[in-house]
């Protein structure tokens, strides 16, 4: 590989989370311009659902989930829109609760 390679590698993890973050907030900013919330509160959702249910012992998933519906609920309370604020504050507050016992379950 190449030094550009090499770099791009260790660059990759630190460039993830800010990518997938831009990402959530975008889809919510189009979902709201164009009336079409209950499909982004539905992936949102799923997602959650999937992180929840995955029995490995990572938590990329629930982090995301917790920086997804922290961003949903504060875009939500700058746009006024209640619904946004609850599934966005309900979607964290589950990701940080499966996230609080699988660190529980975890040894050492």
């Amino acid at each position: 590989m190449s030094d550009l390679s090499y770099k791009l590698a260790e660059l990759r993890p630190a460039l993830r989370p800010a990518a997938e973050s831009a990402a959530w907030v975008a889809s919510f900013v189009i979902a709201n311009a164009i009336s079409q919330e209950p499909v982004y509160f539905l992936i949102l959702l799923l997602v959650l659902g999937s992180d929840v249910l995955d029995t490995s012992d990572k938590s990329k998933g629930l982090f995301r989930d917790v920086m997804a519906g922290g961003i949903t609920a504060i875009l939500a309370l700058t746009l006024n829109d209640s619904l946004g604020l609850t599934v966005g504050a309900l979607v964290a507050f589950a990701a940080v609760a499966r996230l609080l016992q699988k660190l529980a379950r975890t040894p050492g």
